[in-house]
């Protein structure tokens, strides 16, 4: 190779475009209701695939039955149509950020609400620590392959089970 000649790259060429290709997640949702101290009371039937909170969760309580003023209920901006539908009060959603306009350039919240976005999410991470701790059972957190679907209510049933018992034995055995 002379030394005045043209540097060359050494790497090999592709031939073909890469493909990149996702991989297929196999999802599960459930509707979930626990309180303050992260025990899970209610556990929904497992769905699969991308279906919206709401939805399932109007699909599971019927408006008319009352059965979620039992509950003080603190849900996130998946459940917008809670507060109307089933005559909640307004705290139970935080604020949703306005659209920005031509009329408001710079849409945003004022520092009361959020504040209290700030206050919900204090309350609500309590919920989270319930989701969290019953994904503590390895095959729930992990992609879901098999194909039954009564295993699949099973499975993450016994997980919450298994939440529930680690939280009473965790009250009554200190450490």
């Amino acid at each position: 190779m002379p030394l005045n000649g043209p540097i060359t790259d050494r790497r090999p060429r592709l031939t073909r475009r890469p493909t990149i290709r996702a991989k297929k997640r196999l999802t599960r949702k459930n509707t979930l209701i626990a309180d303050p101290s992260r025990y899970i009371h209610y556990l929904g039937p497992t769905t699969s695939g991308s279906s919206h909170d709401y939805h399932l969760l109007k699909n599971e309580f019927d408006v008319n039955l009352g059965l979620l003023d039992l509950f003080e209920l603190l849900a996130d901006l998946g459940y917008l149509g809670l507060v109307t539908d089933y005559d909640l009060p307004a705290a139970s959603l935080p604020h949703r950020k306005p659209r920005r306009s031509k009329k408001y350039p710079a849409a945003a919240l004022t520092d009361a609400q959020r504040a209290a976005n700030f206050a919900h999410a204090r309350r609500r991470v309590k919920v989270e620590h319930a989701i969290s701790g019953a994904k503590r059972l390895g095959c729930v957190a992990q992609t879901y392959r098999n194909k039954s679907t009564s295993f699949n209510d099973r499975i993450m049933g016994i997980a919450c089970g298994i939440w529930n018992w680690h939280l009473t034995q965790k009250s009554t055995n200190p450490i």
